[in-house]
């Protein structure tokens, strides 16, 4: 899976600290430790493309030409007057100091692109919707780098369709004449065979994330840490990708592919592994490995089709677009810039993905939120079993199935706790909204807080009386 950093908006703030000792000059200010210029968003969906700036944690800032340009200019040893007159060279119209020092205090500073004198503001980190959570690195990003950069021969034209072409043949091989009956049998059967199986689709999902790195480090971008995480339920590879949003659609493109392609690769390689050992079960991993290629192409949570559509659009976060979206279809309401600044066929494909993920999302939360009780008491009980039958094994000394049994519970484990978490994450963020939306007037708060009341309430009765807690 693909998981590039978050996007963060620009806008004014109601206060900001200064920036006047924060450089060498009086009055010069300079860009804080780390902030990176990736230049315009190549490509974009936009009417009039936005440029992008990288901040030190990863953050991805999008920003207006005028303000990318005076960021630009901000070196440290330029005054606001200075930055104006370039600027305003540079744009073809006039722009004065003091306008320069209200972009640089109330846009870049509390965004976190300026320095700031003294200890500097904490800068706004975005909170996608559906994203990886609980990241960890497996390969840093020098290693990632060098990984990239000793695959990326692989996307050469030639390469890529001897891959395709293979990889046809052996498919319609496996599916037409062969079969995998005789691995399924082996794997039912023999839980070590079982145990082989898991192994080298874990093998197979780090593989893919090379895939995103190599496509990367090919067009000319940098990737960043090779990881792990949990993304809704499910631990998950990820490859940090961000430095592809400098690259053009076809460089976006080839890296958002990168993955699925390096599976192809993987499964030739299965494949030869299979015409030397005629171990039945290996095609059972090459059959495993294109589900989990469609998988991924799914385009309504962050998979790699997410990503793909995307690109395709020319539009950086989709998700980022869904209350926008909404907020335009109701008469009257107000045009926000994130959709009214896309082209035309642009903003119909954006207005599209919106109508088909909405539904989904609210039936999937809707069916969890109702049946919550119920699916985690299933769980638990599973659970529970799997563990009286790894006690089983471990007394009869059959490891190989303890093993299995102890993926088992772990996989069960993490079901349950992401379930909790997808629920009190949906609860923080409607607490969030409704707070933020009756801030300082009292009889919004009481609204808010007897909604919420009643929400809990009509919950905990539908349970129940749907008898979600017995056998508890």
């Amino acid at each position: 899976m693909t998981v590039a950093a978050g996007r963060v908006t620009t806008g004014p703030a109601a206060t900001a600290p200064s920036w006047a000792g924060a450089s060498g000059p009086a009055g010069a200010p300079r860009l804080a430790d780390g902030v990176e210029l990736l230049g315009e968003y190549k490509n974009s969906g936009y009417g009039q493309p936005p440029s992008l700036v990288r901040r030190a944690d990863g953050q991805v800032v999008q920003m207006s030409r005028l303000l990318y340009q005076v960021t630009c200019r901000i070196d440290g040893s330029r005054d606001p007057a200075a930055i104006a007159a370039l600027v305003g060279e540079e744009l073809g119209r006039a722009l004065n100091a003091d306008q320069v020092r209200y972009l640089i205090t109330a846009k870049l500073l509390p965004l976190g692109i300026v320095a700031a004198e003294g200890a500097p503001a904490a800068a706004p980190k975005a909170n996608p919707l559906l994203a990886l959570r609980a990241r960890g690195t497996l390969l840093p990003e020098r290693a990632a780098n060098a990984a990239g950069t000793l695959l990326r021969p692989l996307f050469r034209w030639p390469v890529i369709v001897a891959v395709a072409g293979t990889f046809l043949v052996v498919d319609y091989w496996l599916l037409a004449v062969h079969g995998l009956g005789s691995g399924l049998q082996q794997v039912l059967h023999n839980p070590v065979d079982l145990l082989i199986v898991l192994g080298l689709c874990v093998v197979s999902a780090a593989f893919h994330e090379c895939g995103h790195a190599a496509g990367c480090r090919y067009g000319g971008a940098r990737p960043g840490v090779i990881g792990v995480g949990i993304y809704l339920v499910w631990p998950s590879f990820f490859t940090n990708v961000t430095d592809s949003y400098r690259l053009s659609r076809a460089g976006r493109l080839r890296t958002d592919l990168g993955g699925l392609y390096f599976n192809l690769i993987f499964m030739l390689a299965v494949a030869g592994a299979y015409s030397a050992t005629s171990a039945d079960v290996l095609l059972l991993v090459i059959a495993i490995t294109q589900l989990e290629m469609l998988e991924q192409l799914l385009p309504f949570v962050r998979f790699d089709g997410y990503f793909i559509l995307s690109d395709l659009a020319g539009v950086p976060d989709l998700f980022a677009r869904i209350a926008p979206i909404l907020r335009s279809a109701v008469p009257r309401g107000r045009r926000d810039p994130r959709i009214s600044g896309l082209k035309r066929r642009t903003r119909i494909v954006v207005t599209g993905w919106v109508l088909c993920v909405i539904p989904l999302l609210t039936l999937s939360i809707g069916y969890l939120l109702l049946r919550f009780p119920q699916i985690n008491r299933a769980l638990w009980r599973s659970g529970s079993q799997q563990a009286h039958l790894l006690s089983l094994a471990v007394a009869g000394h059959h490891y190989a199935m303890a093993a299995v049994d102890a993926i088992g519970i772990l996989l069960l484990a993490l079901s349950l706790a992401g379930s909790l978490y997808i629920l009190t994450g949906l609860a923080r963020r409607l607490t969030a909204l409704g707070l933020r939306w009756s801030a300082g007037r009292p009889a919004q708060r009481l609204l808010v807080a007897g909604a919420g009341l009643a929400c809990v309430t009509a919950l905990t009765t539908f349970w129940t009386v749907q008898g979600q807690f017995r056998g508890w």
